[in-house]
């Protein structure tokens, strides 16, 4: 059973964007013992010593990454950097204010956008500049990028290109 459970945590692990708790292993695996499963994640860390890939721990949380010895020479195969849902919706806004104040921002929306300016900025999406005491929030060229589609023609009706004997048939 163990085995399954290594497997079952492992494809978490890889599969997940995001650091995991040892809750929410505990959700997935059925393990009712957090010592037990604690001892299944050291195996587990254990397991990849010496490997291109390994799993850290930082604050309780867990996660899967290249070791840094190979990342330089692999990162031009990673995938699209993928946000949060409340960093999207954070996005969102600052796109249709761009330079808005992180202070006006946090009126608008809540506390909890300091954590999401910061996944915008390490994603790329967002400079910020000093502004006072508080910071001017401004899109990237890579949210451009990503996210601004460059306007296509405009297809013309056929039905106003017709000729009035065209219509009446």
């Amino acid at each position: 059973m163990e085995k399954e459970e290594k497997k079952l945590i492992e494809a978490a692990l890889f599969i997940s964007s995001r650091a995991m708790s040892l809750e929410e292993f505990r959700t997935l695996t059925g393990i009712g013992a957090l010592g037990y499963l604690q001892t299944v994640m050291d195996e587990l860390v254990k397991d990849y010593e010496g490997r291109a890939i390994e799993i850290v721990e930082m604050d309780g949380k867990y996660s899967m990454r290249v070791r840094n010895d190979y990342l330089q020479r692999v990162k031009q195969f990673a995938q699209d950097i993928e946000i949060s849902k409340a960093a999207l919706r954070t996005l969102a806004y600052i796109s249709k204010n761009d330079g808005i104040l992180k202070s006006t921002l946090v009126k608008k929306i809540g506390p909890k956008i300091y954590a999401d300016v910061h996944e915008l900025v390490e994603a790329g999406f967002v400079k910020t500049h000093k502004a006072g005491r508080t910071s001017k929030l401004t899109l990237t060229e890579k949210f451009k990028k990503y996210f601004v589609q460059e306007k296509q023609p405009e297809v013309k009706d056929e039905s106003q290109t017709m000729l009035p004997s065209e219509t009446q048939q």
